[in-house]
């Protein structure tokens, strides 16, 4: 347990000192709590695939990236104790390791901040060196031979002989992709709110949460006392960029985040929730404005939707041959407090 500690810890440390928007209280889990940083008004929305397939170019970059001259979080992140967290065959992914992978790669510290993220990476890696085994056993990686930048370019090759792309989805195929997911294609739907959050922590005590539902509570009865939700977010809100905004959060996604939705059914423009508890905490919203989503004409949209589709179907025989490779090599997760996190198996 100490070591789980010792790496949310130090994910904290490289956050707060890397990466100054992550020290907004609204880190979360959940993507909807990022969107409450940004305050952003809606952008269309991003292909399903993209989120996987980026976050599987980060880990074949760590793996190929040169050694660099270590920065502060660096010379943190050596002094972890040598902590394994996976195996993979014959070999070891530490919490040393990942760490490097997170000062390497900032965008993922703030997902590694949370159980489920850390697990999702670690899977990430461990289907990466599955990737280095498979070229190593193909031939097309020697075992002296370094990681270097030829590495991407290499899993293409070995893509084309053992998980090459399935022909291109039939034109029935897209448009009925397209009439289930039309919400993917175009500006979705929107709501404005505003926002008063009281932090809790993962590793809060059962007082300190008791502490942060009181505060939480004592927020909404100002506000239902008749004070303005504005001056009061300004206030007490545990969100610092939004205190500056009166706790105006801009136009976020819907149906992205199922507390956010459920935070926000039922209410009119103008109305409040009471306290709801996040992945964050203790939130309070305030409806401002709501926009319906606009939907691209299928004829424009086809190519995308089409592009949707073929990645899919490319990332599911992919995943059969990285489970093939889970089987033939052996794969365990040994960090205690990650084993819950696969409860079907890495692979499953």
């Amino acid at each position: 347990m100490r070591y789980f500690f010792l790496l949310t810890s130090l994910c904290e440390c490289i956050v707060f000192a890397d990466d100054p928007a992550a020290q907004s209280p609204t880190t979360s889990p959940a993507n909807q709590e990022a969107a409450l940083e940004q305050g952003a008004a809606p952008e269309q929305q991003a292909a399903p695939e993209q989120g996987a397939a980026s976050e599987r170019e980060a880990a074949l970059e760590q793996e190929a990236a040169p050694e660099q001259e270590a920065a502060p979080e660096q010379e943190a992140a050596s002094e972890v104790p040598r902590v394994v967290m996976a195996r993979v065959g014959d070999e070891e992914i530490t919490v040393e390791e990942f760490m490097n992978f997170l000062v390497k790669h900032p965008q993922h510290l703030k997902q590694a901040r949370t159980t489920a993220g850390k697990a999702k990476l670690l899977r990430n890696a461990i289907e990466n060196r599955l990737l280095i085994l498979a070229l190593r056993d193909e031939g097309l990686l020697g075992e002296d031979d370094p990681i270097d930048d030829k590495l991407p370019i290499l899993v293409q090759k070995l893509a084309k002989e053992r998980f090459p792309p399935p022909p291109p989805p039939d034109e029935g195929a897209v448009r009925r992709y397209y009439e289930a997911h039309k919400g993917d294609f175009g500006i979705p739907a929107s709501a404005r709110v505003s926002q008063i959050l009281i932090r809790v922590s993962e590793s809060a005590t059962d007082e300190e949460k008791a502490a942060a539902l009181s505060r939480a509570e004592a927020a909404l009865k100002r506000i239902e006392a008749g004070e303005a939700f504005g001056d009061v977010a300004a206030e007490v809100t545990e969100n610092p960029p939004l205190r500056e905004t009166k706790g105006d959060a801009g136009y976020l996604k819907r149906y992205v985040s199922e507390w956010f939705d459920q935070a926000l059914e039922g209410l009119e423009i103008g109305q409040h929730t009471g306290v709801r508890q996040s992945p964050a905490g203790y939130e309070i919203l305030l409806l401002t404005d709501a926009r319906e989503a606009i939907v691209t004409p299928f004829a424009d949209a086809r190519d995308a939707v089409a592009r949707s589709l073929a990645a899919q179907a490319q990332e599911q025989v992919r995943a059969v041959y990285i489970k093939e490779l889970a089987k033939r090599h052996g794969v365990s997760i040994e960090l205690d407090e990650l084993k819950g996190a696969y409860p079907n198996g890495v692979f499953p």
